[in-house]
């Protein structure tokens, strides 16, 4: 089992506005993750946005010089970075990719979302697609990226990205390239993440759900003759007994922002959970149970990792205290 978590680029993870729960300094984040890497966390996911989803005039830390920074100051952990075809080009991004691998001598690893939130495209002048066609293009930005970081010379003329001799020096330190991970919960997400991910990422579920998600993308894998990895993420609320995680969980609720304006209504993730339900988290909150005690949660992601779980992304509001008691109390249970 690996151990990753969301540091707080929105500020929180609760889709709170409310002053008091929020903070996206670059420094919280640092001290975040530093004390991940010390209770034994392997990974991070940073989030992309260029403009807060939760609301435009809040903080919001841009996950690529993000990413670079904490390379820095970091000696162990994973630094997976989500990146968005249409604000970048996919030479850019293998280059910078490069360079963050040489940062972290070998432990960065890009995440590929296709996009959700349409207001910050239009903000930015970038070219806002329909759901298919974001998959279409999501597939041609990789492709060019794995080339540039795996040959010498490379050409590709697609519909959206055309390149040609592309030469990216010094190549990633890993080898033959960084690890990618794709999540999607449509079915155009999960062909892309069967042909070309390393690690397919599911938002959380409960555990037949996921073991169908599962099977499907491992089927579909097979199709190309691979074999992935997945990784699952889930908000965690943890205490000492069940009563107190449910008073946790409604006192969370009653700081969450009713919704978020602008979310592209024909992804399957914004359709599965609506953000005026009551939720907390993102990419599946408390969809896979993990609220209750430290054997509780413990017992739940044993029984997902048995299902073919890797990877937990995990969330938590506040991040740093949180982690801290998620350390103490759940990690010497699945050790």
């Amino acid at each position: 089992m690996r151990l990753g978590f969301w540091p707080p680029v929105y500020g929180n993870w609760i889709i709170s506005t409310q002053p008091e729960t929020r903070n996206a300094s670059f420094e919280y984040t640092k001290r975040a993750t530093l004390l991940a890497e010390r209770l034994g966390f392997q990974t991070l996911l940073l989030a992309e946005h260029f403009m807060n989803p939760v609301a435009p005039e809040m903080e919001q830390l841009d996950a690529s010089t993000t990413a670079s920074a904490l390379a820095a100051v970091t000696e162990r952990i994973e630094i997976l970075t989500a990146v968005k075809p249409g604000f970048r080009a996919p030479g850019v991004i293998a280059k910078m990719a490069s360079n963050i691998d040489h940062i972290s001598q070998g432990r960065f690893a890009v995440n590929l979302v296709s996009a959700w939130w349409l207001p910050e495209f239009e903000m930015l002048g970038a070219p806002v697609l329909r759901h298919d066609d974001r998959y279409a293009r999501s597939e041609e930005f990789l492709t060019v990226i794995k080339g540039s970081w795996t040959q010498e010379k490379f050409t590709f003329s697609g519909k959206y990205f055309t390149v040609k001799d592309a030469t990216l020096s010094p190549k990633p330190v890993q080898q033959p390239h960084p690890p990618i991970y794709i999540g999607g919960e449509s079915e155009q997400g999960r062909r892309l993440g069967a042909k070309m991910a390393d690690i397919f990422l599911i938002n959380g579920r409960r555990l037949g759900e996921i073991k169908g998600i599962i099977q499907d993308v491992q089927g579909l894998a097979a199709e190309h003759g691979r074999q992935l990895r997945f990784g699952m993420s889930a908000f965690v609320i943890c205490r000492d007994t069940e009563r107190e995680a449910l008073a946790e969980f409604e006192r969370l609720v009653a700081l969450r922002k009713a919704e978020i304006i602008g979310a592209d209504t024909e992804v399957v993730m914004i359709k599965m959970v609506p953000y005026a339900a009551r939720e907390v988290g993102t990419n599946g909150g408390i969809a896979a149970g993990l609220v209750g005690t430290a054997p509780q949660i413990a017992e739940r992601m044993l029984a997902f990792e048995a299902i073919g779980v890797e990877t937990f992304f995990l969330q938590f509001h506040p991040v740093i205290e949180e982690l801290e008691r998620f350390g103490e109390t759940v990690m010497p249970l699945l050790r």
